[in-house]
C-alpha cells in the first residue's frame, strides 16, 4: 500500500513537470542558456540573490532549516525531518489534497486505527506510536507534555530545560532517529507483521547510539553504556 503511494506521489510529479514543459519548444539553431529570472539582461549575481532572499515579503522560520541539518545526522534522515516540517510527506490527507486517494481511504495505516492520516496523527497522536514514544522517554529517563505539532515536539525534545546545552544534540539525534524508524519500518510491519513498538525501540537505540559514534569522536561510550546509562553518555549527572 505505502508503495502504491510513492509510485502515485511520484507520477503526480512527473505530470507536473510535464505540464510546465508543455509549452516548451526546443530549436536546433538556438544553444541552451541559463537565464535568472529576477534579472534576465545581467544574469545571475551573488548581491541580487542575496537582496531577494533578505528582503522577500515571505518570512522564514530559521529553525525549521537549521536544526535538522548537521553533520551527525545521515542526509537522508535530515531530509526526511525537512520535508516532514512541511508538510510534504505522501500521508493519505495529502494524497487526498492532490486527487491521488479518494476521501473514503484516508484512514490512518496502522491496523484498527480509525483516524484520518495526517502527519501529526501518524507521528505523535497515533496510539501505536504514542507507546513508542513512551518508551523512549521511558528510556531517557525524562517527562514531556505530549505536542499535536512536529516541530514544537521537536524543539521541547531537543531543548530539553534544565539539562545542559551539550546534551541537546544527542536529544535531538534520538528524536530524529524515532522518525526515521517510525516512517521507515511502518512501510514493512504494517502488512506483513504485527506492529511492534519494542521492536522499533530497539532500533532506535541502535541508530542513535550508530549515529554518535560515527560522527563525534570524542564520544567513547559502548552500545551498553548507551543502552543503560543514556544520559550519563550525554554528560547529563544524575
Amino acid at each position: 500500500m505505502w508503495r502504491r503511494r510513492l509510485f502515485a506521489w511520484e507520477e503526480e510529479s512527473v505530470r507536473e513537470c510535464s505540464l510546465l514543459l508543455h509549452n516548451i519548444v526546443l530549436q536546433d539553431s538556438v544553444n541552451d542558456t541559463w537565464r535568472w529570472l529576477l534579472d534576465p539582461i545581467h544574469g545571475y549575481s551573488v548581491r541580487e540573490a542575496y537582496r531577494y532572499l533578505t528582503h522577500s515579503g515571505d518570512t522564514v522560520d530559521r529553525t525549521l532549516v537549521d536544526d535538522v541539518w548537521h553533520r551527525h545526522i545521515p542526509l537522508k534522515v535530515s531530509l526526511l525531518v525537512w520535508r516532514l516540517f512541511r508538510n510534504r510527506l505522501p500521508t493519505k490527507d495529502n494524497l487526498l489534497r492532490r486527487g491521488v486517494l479518494g476521501s473514503t481511504d484516508i484512514t490512518c495505516a496502522v491496523p484498527r486505527c480509525a483516524s484520518t492520516e495526517t502527519v501529526s496523527h501518524l507521528f505523535l497522536q497515533c496510539d501505536t506510536f504514542r507507546e513508542l514514544w513512551s518508551k523512549v522517554w521511558n528510556w531517557l529517563g525524562i517527562s514531556l507534555v505530549t505536542l499535536v505539532h512536529l516541530h514544537h515536539h521537536f524543539i521541547q525534545f531537543s531543548t530539553m530545560a534544565g539539562l545542559p546545552r551539550s546534551s541537546h544534540l544527542f536529544f535531538r539525534t534520538v528524536w530524529l532517529a524515532t522518525v526515521w524508524i517510525i516512517w521507515k519500518k511502518i512501510i514493512v510491519y504494517f502488512k506483513i507483521q504485527p506492529l511492534l513498538p519494542l521492536l522499533f525501540w530497539k532500533k532506535i537505540n541502535l541508530n542513535s547510539f550508530l549515529w554518535i559514534k560515527s560522527k563525534q569522536a570524542s564520544f567513547c561510550y559502548s552500545y551498553t553504556d548507551w543502552w543503560k546509562h543514556p544520559l550519563l553518555c550525554m554528560g547529563v549527572q544524575v
